[in-house]
């Protein structure tokens, strides 16, 4: 064989398995920022979780206390009841009995017709009732003219 072709194949292999190592190397700094990229995403989402059970906590607090409010203000709206009811049932033989309503007396009319009377005004006389007959079938027609 010749010395060259010895020389270039050698330094074709050589660059062969430099160049596998790169890949390997590639590779496995690939699969490194992946394990790295992969803890990062579980380490987040482990925040959140905890941020959602604390907001949740939060607002479990902010609701007990708000019901707690709730009953509070019924409780007191229930004792302000019963103290007026037992204000009233104390007050009630107090005040003795009830008065009877009385009726208005009802207001007089004024005559003006004996003014009228004095005057000469004499009354209209009503209107005639309209003229009426009876048709061939029986029924009864009134006549406006």
């Amino acid at each position: 064989m010749f010395p060259s072709r010895v020389e270039k194949a050698r330094s074709n292999q050589k660059a062969k398995e430099e160049a596998e190592k790169a890949e390997e190397a590639r590779k496995a700094e690939m699969a490194q920022l992946r394990h790295a990229n992969k803890l990062y995403k579980e380490k987040i989402a482990q925040e959140r979780r905890e941020q959602r059970v604390r907001e949740k906590e939060e607002r479990d607090q902010q609701k007990a206390k708000m019901a707690e409010e709730a009953a509070e203000r019924r409780a007191q709206r229930e004792r302000d009841k019963q103290a007026r009811i037992t204000e009233k049932a104390i007050q009630g033989p107090q005040r003795g009995k009830r008065k009877a309503s009385q009726s208005t007396a009802p207001r007089k009319k004024q005559n003006r017709s004996a003014v009228a009377a004095r005057r000469g005004v004499v009354a209209a006389e009503p209107p005639a009732a309209p003229r009426t007959h009876t048709t061939r079938s029986g029924r009864t027609a009134t006549l406006y003219n």
